[in-house]
C-alpha cells in the first residue's frame, strides 16, 4: 500500500470519527422546567378572558398545550389525569391558534365552541407556548407547582405508562408541600 492509500485511508477514518459524535447525538428539546409561571390573559371560545394571577396563580396546575396536530391525543391525557387529581389541581387547556390567520378567527372560535363546552383557551399570538417550550404535533403537560415554578414538562401521544409516569410525580410533588 503507498504512503498517498494510507494517508487518504486515514483521513477518512479521522473524518468519520470526527462526524460521529454530531451525526449520533441530536439536541434535547427545551423543557420549561424551573421557569416561572407565564401571566398571560388569554380568552377562550366564549370570548371569557382568563387570566393567569385571577384564576389560578398559587394554585397547582396541569396546563395542557397543544396545536391541532397534536389534539387527537389529547384526550389520552386529559381524562386520566383529571379523574386522579380533579380535587387537588386546576386544570388549563390551551390552543395554539397563532398560525390561524386573523381572518379566521370567528370561524374558529365557532369550531371550538362546537367541539368543546369546556373553556379552551386560544392563544393567537403563540407567547404562551413559546414560554413554555412547547413541542409542536404533540401535547404538552406542564405542571405548575403553587410556588409558580413549573415543577414537570412533558410531551407525546399520551401512551398508558407514560401518563402515569407524570401522575406519579405529580402526586410526589404534591405530597410534598
Amino acid at each position: 500500500m503507498t504512503m498517498r492509500r494510507l494517508l487518504t485511508r486515514l483521513l477518512w477514518v479521522v473524518l468519520l470519527v470526527a462526524a460521529m459524535p454530531v451525526a449520533a447525538t441530536s439536541p434535547t428539546p427545551a423543557k420549561s422546567i424551573g421557569k416561572r409561571a407565564h401571566a398571560f390573559v388569554l380568552e377562550d371560545q366564549f370570548e371569557q378572558r382568563w387570566s393567569w394571577n385571577s384564576h389560578w396563580k398559587g394554585k397547582p396546575v396541569v396546563l395542557v398545550l397543544s396545536d391541532w396536530k397534536g389534539s387527537d391525543y389529547i384526550p389520552a391525557w386529559t381524562e386520566p389525569l383529571t379523574q386522579r387529581f380533579a380535587d387537588k389541581v386546576k386544570f388549563v387547556a390551551c390552543a395554539d391558534v397563532s398560525l390561524a390567520p386573523s381572518f379566521l378567527k370567528g370561524y374558529l372560535r365557532g369550531r371550538f365552541r362546537e367541539a368543546y363546552s369546556n373553556s379552551i383557551l386560544l392563544d393567537w399570538e403563540g407567547t404562551t407556548f413559546k414560554h413554555y417550550h412547547t413541542q409542536a404535533g404533540l401535547p404538552n403537560v406542564v405542571f405548575v407547582g403553587s410556588d409558580e415554578t413549573v415543577r414537570l414538562h412533558t410531551w407525546g401521544t399520551g401512551k398508558q405508562e407514560h401518563v402515569e409516569a407524570f401522575a406519579q410525580q405529580v402526586e410526589r410533588l404534591l405530597s410534598e408541600r
